[in-house]
């Protein structure tokens, strides 16, 4: 009886006391933790992605790991040309024979339709574009001047350098010749 009436009046008013950590109960704990994830979980599938949410594919994270599947996947080609086409004697580079022709076809044709365009665009429109322009003249005329204004400089340039050769015994005798000649 006395035990009955400790109970009442002492645990059933006034609520559970705290316990202190046992294992069990730190396990049990640990137990609930895990099924309030999973239930979570379950929600979140149940509940917002089978109303049609969406996970949008914007997010960061997806967007980082979308990023580094093709960084592996180019570097799995890369890996795959050097092993299956380069191993085996194939040069891929920038000095085979067909790719120099390649760029050299390219390069003719991007002349021709530089010509093309010339004649169509510049010439087809009335404007002269020969040598016998007037501007193309003065500046050929421009650039004959500077010609000849850096060969004299550079002659005098030349002449500072170089001193007249001394008198000879030999020049002497020419001199002495030509005077003989020309008196004759």
């Amino acid at each position: 009886k006395e035990y009955r009436k400790d109970l009442e009046e002492g645990m059933k008013g006034k609520g559970m006391t705290v316990f202190e950590d046992t294992p069990d109960l730190i396990r049990v704990k640990n137990a609930a933790q895990i099924l309030n994830e999973k239930q979570y979980k379950k929600d979140l599938e149940t509940e917002i992605k089978g109303k049609g949410m969406q996970v949008g594919p914007d997010t960061p994270e997806i967007r980082r790991a979308k990023k580094a599947s093709e960084i592996a996947s180019m570097k799995e080609y890369k890996k795959d040309l050097e092993n299956e086409i380069k191993g085996k004697g194939m040069g891929v580079g920038m000095d085979t024979p067909d790719i120099q022709r390649a760029k050299k076809a390219s390069e003719i044709v991007s002349q021709k339709e530089y010509k093309k365009d010339l004649e169509t665009e510049i010439i087809g429109k009335g404007m002269q574009v020969g040598p016998y322009t007037p501007e193309i003249q003065r500046v050929k005329k421009a650039s004959e001047i500077a010609s000849q204004k850096m060969y004299k400089d550079e002659a005098e340039k030349m002449l500072c350098n170089y001193s007249a050769v001394p008198d000879t015994p030999e020049m002497e005798r020419i001199k002495s010749t030509q005077k003989n000649i020309s008196s004759v």
